[in-house]
């Protein structure tokens, strides 16, 4: 076997283990779950663990890193639609995420509140955002003016997707789906206003 094969294939491995420890250390808490505690969930030895991640947290933001929206492939698969508007595509770019929300709500908010309540994550999830950020303005540029407008445009998109999810969290009784159309139908209702306004002038 290759190395690159090797390395592939380890890599794999990892993303697939950060991801069972990541749900592990949701459904226990960071701070209740020691390594081995999280390793023999997983059905891996505490030397295995330390082989793949140096820390708990390690484990954590690789899961996040794995799972971060890939908007490149998602836009460029996307049919293109004259009558969408910018606000439209951009909407349906964070169907995937919706998605997983309502197979497993429980699974996603635990996740998410894990990653809010340590500081460390938090830092990590930030830093994962900038770079989101960074990729959805670079696959915007095709269907923008220029590239001022992809950047804003990106900012505004992963604002009204955080707002959303921040409030779906907090609720029992909304829809993600709902809380992030409305999210969107807001800020399309603000460029209608501004649009027709100056328009007038």
């Amino acid at each position: 076997m290759g190395s690159v094969v090797r390395d592939r294939v380890r890599e794999k491995m990892k993303t697939e283990l950060a991801q069972q420890v990541y749900t592990v250390f949701a459904e226990r808490g960071l701070e209740n779950v020691t390594a081995q505690q999280a390793a023999q969930a997983v059905g891996i030895s505490r030397a295995t663990f330390f082989r793949y991640f140096s820390s708990k947290e390690d484990a954590v933001v690789t899961a996040l890193r794995s799972m971060s929206m890939h908007f490149s492939q998602m836009l460029e698969s996307m049919a293109s639609n004259p009558s969408e508007s910018l606000l439209e595509l951009l909407r349906r770019s964070f169907e995937p995420t919706v998605v997983a929300a309502e197979e497993d709500p429980e699974a996603v908010r635990s996740r998410v509140q894990l990653v809010w309540s340590t500081q460390a994550l938090r830092a990590s999830w930030q830093e994962s955002r900038r770079e989101q950020q960074a990729e959805l303005a670079q696959a915007l540029h095709p269907f923008c003016a220029n590239h001022r407008l992809a950047d804003t445009s990106a900012l505004l998109a992963l604002t009204l997707y955080d707002h959303a999810l921040v409030r779906w969290v907090d609720s029992h009784n909304e829809s993600l789906r709902e809380i992030l159309d409305e999210a969107f139908d807001f800020a399309a209702m603000i460029d209608n206003k501004w649009s027709t306004g100056a328009a007038r002038k």
